[in-house]
């Protein structure tokens, strides 16, 4: 064999075992990004498993607590609970009757936007707060709700109460409230 020949044929060889390593390269890599798209769709439906069990956790708290103001002074609180249509959302008003000033607190809990809205209406103004799901505890709620109840502390104000902070908050989140 020439050293030509020989030269070739070494080159041949290396580019078949440059051409086998690539190969196995590429079938690592698919591996990897299989593996993480896996590893991604699990997190993602941990997320959602969390996300609706907060949602009930919530929905629960907010009824008990709700129908509890009701039921401790009928004349003053008029509470209305229910879902809507899709059951996507448990939504509570509670408004006051006799007080001074009137106001009025919707809570929607919204299992598909991942949301709970909070929003005052009353004679000293309106505002509106957004949590996500995982964000809100239930003792956020129950502030709320002995917000409304508070004739003290409205009489005191000139605009809407500020609203509680939530349960689970990230310094993104809480650098986005302070602005």
């Amino acid at each position: 064999m020439s050293d030509f020949q020989e030269a070739l044929q070494q080159r041949l060889e290396r580019n078949a075992e440059l051409a086998e390593q690539r190969r196995r390269a590429e079938q690592e890599m698919d591996r990897v990004r299989e593996q993480q798209a896996e590893e991604a769709i699990r997190a993602e439906h941990a997320r959602r498993q969390a996300q609706m069990q907060r949602h009930e956790e919530l929905v629960e708290a907010l009824a008990e607590r709700a129908q509890a103001l009701k039921a401790s002074d009928t004349e003053h609180f008029v509470v209305r609970l229910g879902w809507t249509e899709s059951r996507e959302e448990y939504i509570a008003k509670i408004s006051t009757r006799k007080l001074q000033p009137a106001r009025s607190l919707l809570i929607e809990l919204d299992r598909a936007d991942d949301e709970v809205l909070a929003r005052w209406h009353s004679d000293l103004g309106n505002s509106l707060e957004l949590w996500r799901l995982l964000e809100v505890e239930p003792p956020l709620l129950e502030e709320l709700l002995l917000q409304v109840a508070d004739q003290a502390m409205w009489r005191e104000l000139e605009r809407p109460p500020a609203f509680p902070r939530g349960g689970r908050h990230d310094e993104e989140h809480e650098e986005q409230r302070s602005r």
